[in-house]
Parts: C-alpha cells; sequence; structure tokens
C-alpha cells in the first residue's frame, strides 16, 4: 500500500487543523487562503461526524428568537444569505410551515410577531414576506394536517442543504487548491505543547495512517482542534484540558419516511414542547430531531426504539391521515452535538452559539465548541483571524466572496441557470436527470465529471438501477477527491448510500471496480464491503430492541 503521509514527516507549519467536518474544513480552506501554511487531519473521512448527521438545513434559527438570542438569529441569516450565494447548487429555498393548534403554548399573536422579526431580520430576502395563513390556506397547502383545532399557520423560508457531505468536501477541496495539505484517515496520536513564555515555541504533532499505518511527525505554531463531540478527547490527548470539560454532548436522531409534505413543517411535540421538523428531502421526508445529553460510544452511533416511537409517534399525530408505521421507516441515523459546556442547563436550552477557546501555557491552542452548521464560515473567519494574530500575520478574510461551487471565483451563479441540460444529455450521451445530478452534486466542476466518463463507454452506465449515478463519477471520486473507501463513495461522495435503496444492490459491484482502480485483493474488497454494510446497518439498529 502506497504510504499517503509520505514526505510529511518533518514538515512545519503555520496551523495544524484537528478535524475534518464542516468546522475544520472551513477553517483549513479560511486559512489557506490567507496564505498560512495549514495541514488538516481527520481521523476518519471528512464530514463522516455531525456533518453528515444534521437535519440538513440552512436556518437562520427561528427558535433562537425565544431565547432573544438576536445576535445567533442575525449572524445565521447572514451566512444563509451568503451561502446561497457561494454554494447554489448545493442550497436551496425551502418553504417551512409552523401550524397554530388551538391550547398551545406558541398562539397565532405569538407566531405573527415571530414571523415578522424574522422578516425584518432576514438581509437581502430573495423570497415572498415572512406571514401568518388563514386555517384553509394551511390546509390548501399541506391537506395531511390534523385538522382539528388548527387555527392556521406561520409561513417563511429557510434552505434546504441538499449534501452537507459535498459543501464539506467542497471546503477540503478548495482548502487544497490554495496550498493546505488534507488527509482523511489520519489519526493525531500523540501532541506535546510549547514551554511558556515562548510564543514562538512549537506544537509537536504526531500523526497515524490509519489505512497504511505509517507515521509523521510534524511541528505547528498554532493547533485548532476542530474535532466537534471528540474535543475533550482531542485536549487531554495535548494535556490542556486541567480537568475542566469544554463539551456538551447532546444527541439528535432523524428517521427517513416515505414523502408526507410538500413543505417542511416545524412544530411542537406534545410530549415535551420540543420543536420538531418533517423535511421533504430527495425521495423522502426527514423527521428530527432529538436532543438528549449523551456520553456513549461517539463512533457507534444509533438511534434507539424509544427514540424512534416519540418521532413517530409525534409524526403520527400531526399527520394522521398518512399512516405512517414502523415498517415505514427507510432508515434513521443519529449523531452528536459539540455545544459549550454550561453546567445546570437543559440540552435543549444550551446556546448554539461557537467559541473559539485559547487553551495551553501560549494560548495557541484553539478549541472550538458549539459549532452550528449554518455558520460554520463565519466561525471559520473568526478562528482565523485570531490565529493571524497568534502568528503576527494578520491578514484579512475573503472567504465571503469566493464561491464554493468548484470555481473558487469572486461570485457565482447557480449552474443549472445557465446549463442547457437537454444539449448537454445528448452530446454526453446521458439522461436528462443524470445531468441534473451532476449539476446539483459537482456545480461549475460537472465537465470534469463528464470527461472522466467521456474514457470508456462503459463509464457512462449507471452505477446502481435506483440512482442517476455513473461509473465516470467512481473514477473522479478516486482520482479528485480523497476517496478511500467504499463507504466514502457511496455515503459521501455520491447520496447512492442514503437513498432508499441503501447501495444493497450494488454495493458489492462498486466494491469490485473500486478494487479493480486501486489495485485491491479480494480480501481488501470483502472488507470494504462489511465495513459498508456495518456502518448502514446503524441505521436499522432500533428494529433490534
Amino acid at each position: 500500500m502506497q504510504d499517503r503521509l509520505q514526505g510529511l514527516d518533518g514538515q512545519p507549519f503555520d496551523v495544524v487543523v484537528i478535524g475534518g467536518g464542516m468546522a475544520g474544513a472551513g477553517i483549513a480552506r479560511d486559512a489557506a487562503i490567507r496564505g498560512y501554511r495549514t495541514l488538516l487531519l481527520e481521523r476518519k473521512d471528512f464530514a463522516f461526524g455531525t456533518t453528515s448527521r444534521s437535519s440538513k438545513l440552512i436556518h437562520g434559527g427561528l427558535r433562537y428568537l425565544e431565547l432573544f438570542d438576536f445576535g445567533l438569529v442575525r449572524e445565521s441569516l447572514r451566512e444563509r444569505e451568503r451561502l446561497q450565494r457561494l454554494a447554489p447548487h448545493l442550497v436551496r429555498p425551502l418553504p417551512f410551515i409552523v401550524p397554530v393548534y388551538r391550547g398551545a403554548r406558541r398562539g397565532m399573536i405569538t407566531v405573527r410577531v415571530g414571523m415578522k422579526l424574522y422578516d425584518l431580520l432576514t438581509p437581502g430576502k430573495r423570497t415572498e414576506d415572512y406571514r401568518t395563513m388563514s386555517r384553509a390556506e394551511t390546509l390548501q397547502r399541506e391537506p395531511h394536517l390534523e385538522p382539528r383545532d388548527l387555527l392556521g399557520a406561520g409561513f417563511y423560508f429557510d434552505d434546504l442543504l441538499l449534501l452537507p457531505e459535498r459543501l464539506c468536501l467542497e471546503n477540503i477541496l478548495s482548502a487544497r487548491r490554495w496550498g493546505a495539505l488534507v488527509f482523511n484517515y489520519a489519526e493525531v496520536t500523540a501532541l506535546a505543547q510549547p514551554p511558556a513564555p515562548n510564543p514562538q515555541s512549537l506544537w509537536q504533532v504526531e500523526v497515524r495512517d490509519v489505512l497504511g499505518g505509517s507515521v509523521a511527525r510534524v511541528t505547528a505554531r498554532v493547533v485548532v482542534n476542530a474535532a466537534g463531540p471528540w474535543v475533550d478527547r482531542v485536549r487531554r490527548l495535548a494535556r490542556v484540558d486541567e480537568g475542566r470539560r469544554c463539551v456538551r454532548t447532546t444527541k439528535g436522531i432523524h428517521l427517513l419516511l416515505p414523502r408526507i409534505t410538500d413543505h417542511a413543517v416545524y412544530i411542537a411535540a406534545k410530549r415535551d414542547e420540543r420543536m420538531f421538523f418533517v423535511i421533504p428531502w430527495r425521495e423522502f421526508s426527514l423527521v428530527g430531531t432529538t436532543d438528549t445529553d449523551f456520553e456513549g460510544d461517539l463512533d457507534g452511533l444509533a438511534a434507539t426504539r424509544e427514540e424512534v416511537r416519540y418521532l413517530l409517534q409525534e409524526t403520527q399525530r400531526v399527520f394522521p391521515t398518512t399512516r405512517v408505521r414502523e415498517e415505514d421507516i427507510a432508515y434513521t441515523y443519529a449523531g452528536v452535538r459539540p455545544l459549550a459546556f454550561e453546567e445546570g442547563r437543559a440540552a435543549s436550552a444550551v446556546s448554539r452559539e461557537h467559541k473559539v477557546i485559547p487553551e495551553g501555557e501560549t494560548d495557541t491552542f484553539l478549541s472550538i465548541t458549539g459549532t452550528k452548521l449554518t455558520c460554520y464560515r463565519s466561525l471559520a473567519e473568526e478562528a482565523v483571524d485570531r490565529v493571524g494574530r497568534l502568528l503576527g500575520r494578520p491578514v484579512p478574510c475573503r472567504t465571503h466572496g469566493l464561491a464554493l461551487d468548484g470555481s473558487d471565483g469572486d461570485g457565482t451563479v447557480e449552474v443549472r441557470l445557465w446549463a442547457d441540460v437537454a444539449d448537454v444529455a445528448r452530446r454526453s450521451g446521458l439522461d436528462p436527470d443524470q445531468i441534473q445530478n451532476l449539476l446539483q452534486i459537482y456545480g461549475r466542476r460537472y465537465p470534469a465529471v463528464l470527461e472522466s466518463a467521456a474514457r470508456a463507454p462503459e463509464l457512462r452506465e449507471r452505477l446502481c438501477k435506483q440512482n442517476p449515478d455513473i461509473r465516470g463519477q467512481l473514477l473522479y471520486a478516486l482520482e479528485h477527491e480523497l476517496t478511500e473507501t467504499l463507504s466514502d463513495f457511496l455515503l459521501r461522495r455520491t447520496g447512492i448510500g442514503t437513498s432508499a435503496c441503501m447501495g444493497l444492490d450494488c454495493c458489492r459491484q462498486i466494491a469490485a471496480w473500486m478494487g479493480e482502480v486501486r489495485g485491491w485483493d479480494a480480501r481488501r474488497v470483502n472488507g470494504e464491503i462489511e465495513a459498508f454494510l456495518d456502518e448502514i446497518a446503524l441505521g436499522q439498529r432500533f428494529r433490534e430492541g
């Protein structure tokens, strides 16, 4: 096996970022764009953790208005509008309905005020005004809603993030284009901090290639701990924790049901008044989420039967005529939020605001908490501003104006607006739905994927009968997208593994094709299949009781 860390040993860096989720990817990109020598290390695959287990929303946080956290709402809405412009192939406006029932804690007046505030706080709004609707209009828009005691609803827009894993990858690939070194399956095994009071001293960082076993040691002026739920584990490794917790880990689960709504529905659960979503995503309705403290195994997260029943029963209550049952659940997924640790507060009441916490003898170890998917870019800006001050070389941030569609350009336009799908399909020999899929996944990089597919006729074949993805995408992912395992490709480079078939009917053939390209023996191919099946089996574990 090729030594992936070859040439890394002994290299000096301005900043080493630990963690390849949304926060770490954004920080690495920002640092590289500013000209800082940057290394990013991820123990598993990019977006493996919390990023890929979110509610798939870029949203302003309507709920935060109730907590009077206007600053977080304003920041979230600003970042939401920026992502619409910078990654338009991945972000879509999504209409939301907030049903109001007689006797509910949030009445029509409360919802009307919330809609007005949300509307006023939204910069550069491109949709219709946020407002309240009558009972009749609400049922016209969503006829499956429980009609008894329905008074009306709030109506507003947030954004759907089609593939969070791809947004994370866009940041990773952009960081590489700007000169950063990035590695998945690279575990930090040792961290030695520089002695005070000399701020010019260097962190000693040891990293092991999880796949090949090789080890490299590098130095860094600054270390950024963006490990998400694993932040405290990295702090202990660096011996900067002083026995204190930095992160409060709370678990959230989601169910994938057959499509039951045209709008996203946001409503309070009857059992505990916690707000939850029913979101139209691909062929599904995505239902979530829970919010409970979690201290278990972060590497084997799965929804429990009780958590699933909670969400399913609330969905059945709100949409009684759909008659959804447990057997209708395609799969579930579970993630853990890395919230800032706050003593004595309920999980749902803990602030979602991010923090950049300086630690260590020289304050050159920066721990990140409270990461919110929507605000990852502004978090990165704040973190890298601090990195620049620590390095004594502050440079202005540019990420608010550089596109995330493969172009790194100063501004962008939705690729679907100028690509003639019928013409591209005719010239490429692909179906229109396959071209639409390429535009949605790759943005303005889609011609490069078509070039890969043009090498041989079989590369234009579908990978899976249930999905539009083609073999050329597999080749492109292996050559250009840091794809190391079968799970990487099926779950985090394409949407095959998260579709209704979950890749079960094509994973063996795709593993064989990957083996041909990478030179894997039969044992490695079978191991990749088993690892993928184990990973998606977590989504069915609730059925075991």
